[in-house]
């Protein structure tokens, strides 16, 4: 029987290998509380006022399992207590080793520009590689031209709002700061106030899932302008058509929007209605959406479709308002805005319907 602790890859899982059949089928069907009570890790020596750390078991093949939470400390002393109810308990105490690789660091700030509505609701902060998601938000700040930290400026949300590859950091403006008529919004007025400039700054204390922290602190500089309270327009949109079987489809949107919904919410069809594959690109401050099929353009008729809640920097969709009256809301569904192209079948020159 031996007790292995995984790499940072592994988020440090701790595993029990090596168990005798008999030890295996007492286990086995077991919920969480009796796997939990079979393996337990502590900080330091388990003691009887001592909280085991949070986390999750599992069984297998190859032994018994816990995922911690949240990756353990380099440099600090654990113990993982082994006890399966027959009298016996082992202890096995190990230190996390520093882990490998470079620091992270922030690639990208969306959206993108300088410049912001005092209405803007939500910001991304991607990473270099996975983070450490306990208490990320409490490392992002919004400072003031003064330098204070704008108060209630992100709506709090513990550990934070991740993608499943834990490198975008979504962070939401307190919407009852951004929507008109909330209190807190007509007491302390918005987060962004047009005419003024901003800093967000991620500080270096924020730390990667293997516990390295950022190379250096990180900040963006953006001036704040006058609220946005108008829906993009479709008609505003500009296709331009592939000239080649290798050139990229190129769309020029109506102002800058929401470049992760662009990711998804953009897409090419075919004259059959079928998706066509391929690679979206966002670029010019999120007002350029192009893309490149994954397989050569044939001659033929295509269409870019645009799902409407696809919104800007402000949350305004294509089909309604963010900050809108309740009694104007309509949950009538709205179809994707159909924007054709063709591909000529003789030179292969684009050309818009």
């Amino acid at each position: 029987m031996e007790f292995q602790v995984g790499d940072a890859s592994l988020r440090h899982r701790v595993s029990v290998r090596g168990l005798g059949f008999a030890q295996l089928e007492r286990l086995r069907g077991g919920d969480e509380a009796r796997l939990a009570a079979a393996l337990s890790v502590y900080v330091g020596e388990p003691g009887a006022h001592r909280p085991a750390v949070l986390g999750a078991h599992s069984m297998d093949a190859e032994g018994l399992h816990f995922q911690p939470r949240f990756p353990l400390v380099a440099g600090v002393r654990y113990t993982a207590r082994l006890n399966l109810g027959d009298g016996a308990i082992l202890d096995h105490g190990f230190v996390v080793g520093a882990p490998e690789g470079p620091p992270p660091t922030v690639v990208a700030v969306f959206p993108s520009g300088a410049t912001l509505p005092e209405n803007a609701l939500r910001l991304y902060v991607h990473f270099s590689q996975a983070m450490e998601t306990r208490d990320a938000q409490r490392h992002v700040h919004l400072l003031d031209e003064a330098g204070s930290e704008v108060p209630l400026a992100f709506v709090e949300i513990e550990h934070g709002l991740w993608d499943p590859q834990q490198t975008r950091l979504t962070l939401l403006f307190h919407p009852g700061r951004v929507k008109r008529g909330i209190a807190p919004g007509e007491r302390l007025g918005a987060p962004l106030r047009a005419g003024r400039h901003n800093r967000l700054v991620v500080d270096s204390d924020m730390s990667d899932a293997a516990g390295r922290r950022l190379a250096q602190p990180f900040e963006k500089t953006f001036t704040a302008m006058a609220a946005d309270r108008a829906s993009p327009r479709a008609d505003a949109m500009r296709v331009h058509a592939p000239g080649e079987p290798t050139d990229r489809l190129v769309v020029d949107l109506p102002e800058p929007l929401d470049e992760a919904l662009l990711q998804r919410l953009i897409w090419v069809e075919d004259a059959q209605g079928s998706r066509v594959e391929g690679t979206p690109d966002v670029g010019d401050g999120e007002t350029r959406w192009s893309f490149r099929p994954r397989n050569d353009w044939a001659p033929g008729e295509y269409a870019v479709r645009v799902h409407p809640a696809l919104e800007d920097r402000a949350g305004n969709r294509f089909d309604r308002l963010f900050d809108r009256d309740a009694a104007t809301r309509s949950d009538d569904p709205t179809q994707p805005i159909r924007l054709p192209f063709r591909i000529d079948r003789v030179s292969l020159k684009g050309a818009l319907h």
